[in-house]
């Protein structure tokens, strides 16, 4: 079922990093450009930091050119990607907390892997216990520690599933859920609600139960990502041109950050002080300084619009995907 390929490490060298510094940073080519792959939805590196889920289609191999890669693992041990053609479109992938699953959310539902045995252990699809979990409604997959239960973010809610014993529990019954992140220690799990009537409403959880934190309320527009940013910070990117810092516990506002339109993406490093937005047509990824409220600049090197990025555990490096299928790593300021 998997294969294997190798990418050159290909590094390509800006300018060095300074207090605002914009323009090229220092990066990686993981996944190089291929116009017959569709766009990146999703990355997440393992919590380990060595390797990186890609939902993604990685084009057709040579010898099998109709074929399309939705889902890839990429190694940082030996510089290779491992891949599997998904049953269908893969809008988000995630790691368990041991490292032993990788949970897909794909056209058909959510789906379990033992990397350990690469086999397949089970999905969730619409002949099954939650027909909700198809391509078009299921957003985002996330593991809560220490695992291995999963939380899939979609149209009706968020459902937890355990890919031992295939339970399943929906926690929580609201419209909309648009995003989600799970808290560093897997305790709190941020939620975004709605393209709906609560279209500006983020809320915090408590992971096992999906009893209420907090509200965040004070955007003035759609709110589009969430994430934990540390010392137990959240952030919330809106299309009312804002990143905005809470309290995650109170749900109280710190700190309004001015950004450009059209927000996509926004992810938050582990320190909580490096903030990244992806925004609509724009092919560099911005960078803010959560604690002084201001930009670091720009990262470009893209040659289209970045579409997925994602920040490793340890906050060193941020991974982007664009929509040729390219996959960079990038050097984060300290």
């Amino acid at each position: 079922m998997f294969k294997s390929r190798s990418f050159p490490w290909l590094s390509v060298f800006g300018v060095c990093w300074a207090a605002a510094c914009s323009g090229t940073g220092a990066y990686t080519i993981l996944v190089p450009p291929n116009q017959g792959a569709t766009q990146v939805h999703d990355l997440a590196p393992s919590r380990d930091g060595k390797r990186l889920a890609m939902s993604k289609a990685l084009g057709a191999r040579p010898e099998r050119p109709s074929e399309a890669w939705e889902l890839g693992v990429w190694s940082a041990a030996d510089g290779k990607l491992i891949f599997t053609r998904a049953p269908g479109e893969v809008s988000s992938a995630a790691f368990s907390p041991d490292g032993q699953f990788l949970a897909f959310a794909a056209e058909d539902g959510l789906w379990f892997i033992d990397l350990s045995g690469n086999a397949v252990l089970g999905a969730l699809d619409g002949s099954g216990m939650s027909p909700f979990l198809k391509m078009s409604q299921l957003r985002k997959v996330r593991f809560v520690a220490p695992g291995p239960a999963a939380l899939a973010c979609g149209t009706d809610g968020v459902i937890a599933h355990t890919a031992h014993t295939n339970l399943q529990k929906l926690w929580l019954n609201k419209p909309e859920c648009t995003a989600l992140d799970v808290s560093h220690d897997g305790q709190g799990v941020a939620l975004v609600f709605g393209l709906r009537d609560e279209h500006k409403l983020a809320e915090i959880r408590y992971a096992e139960t999906g009893e209420l934190i907090s509200q965040l309320r004070g955007h003035q527009d759609t709110v589009i990502d969430i994430c934990f940013a540390g010392h137990g910070r959240v952030a919330t990117a809106s299309r009312d041109n804002t990143i905005r810092l809470w309290q995650a516990k109170s749900g109280q506002e710190m700190r309004a950050i001015p950004i450009p339109p059209l927000v996509t993406r926004l992810a938050c490093s582990p320190g909580g002080r490096v903030l990244a937005t992806l925004h609509s047509n724009d092919p560099t990824i911005h960078l803010w300084d959560a604690e002084a409220g201001r930009s670091l600049g720009l990262l470009a090197g893209h040659g289209e619009t970045v579409t997925a990025l994602a920040i490793s555990p340890d906050g060193n490096v941020l991974y982007s995907g664009a929509q040729d299928g390219s996959i960079f790593m990038w050097a984060l300021p300290r």
